[in-house]
């Protein structure tokens, strides 16, 4: 099977940064352009691996090469379930969080990132990953908590900052601030989004 009709786009960011919200806004402006759009996320919420992560992240001692390993193969269920089908259907395909993720969490965890590119190595690469920037205390503020899972703490969100946009300076992804309003970084998403496209 080819998935190379249709075009994949990847949110990444510190927990509050907005990917979720920055996703779901931009998929509903490129379906309102007349795009095919599916939206989805990572970790995937229906998949039976995607709530395992969910539990697991409630156990704060959990081992980081576990949450590594588990967010690898929620990411094949992903990709063999979900993203390659769609994208072979011409369609745009927009994830809340991908690989950059598991690199830069698991990675600020103390995991070898060779390592973690390694399990990964099947990850398909998005035609365009977009780095959303935050401040995490900012990003903290912007949760509400019942009970904070194991990556909600600002110490650690810093280290995942860090690696993230040490790792959009090196591959040339496009970094947006979200420290201003939702309006003004939707605003500069789709201007990234519509050079990529050439809308």
């Amino acid at each position: 099977m080819s998935w190379k009709n249709g075009f994949f786009i990847v949110l990444e960011g510190v927990d509050g940064a907005g990917s979720t919200t920055h996703s779901r806004l931009l998929a509903g402006w490129l379906r309102r352009m007349g795009h095919e759009v599916v939206l989805t996320k990572e970790p995937q919420s229906h998949g039976r691996i995607g709530r395992l992560i969910r539990e697991y992240l409630q156990i704060t001692e959990s081992p980081p090469i576990v949450d590594a390993l588990l967010f690898a193969a929620d990411r094949v269920e992903h990709l063999e379930n979900v993203i390659k089908p769609e994208l072979a259907r011409g369609r745009i395909v927009v994830s809340d969080r991908y690989l950059e993720s598991s690199i830069a969490y698991q990675g600020a965890e103390g995991v070898d990132v060779e390592w973690i590119q390694t399990i990964n190595r099947e990850a398909l690469p998005p035609d365009l990953t977009i780095v959303l920037k935050v401040d995490p205390a900012k990003s903290l503020s912007r949760k509400s908590f019942v009970k904070r899972e194991k990556f909600e703490t600002e110490i650690f969100l810093r280290k995942v900052a860090e690696i993230l946009l040490s790792r959009a300076s090196a591959r040339n992804y496009p970094v947006v601030s979200t420290d201003t309003s939702i309006e003004e970084s939707q605003r500069k998403i789709r201007a990234i989004v519509s050079k990529c496209l050439k809308l």
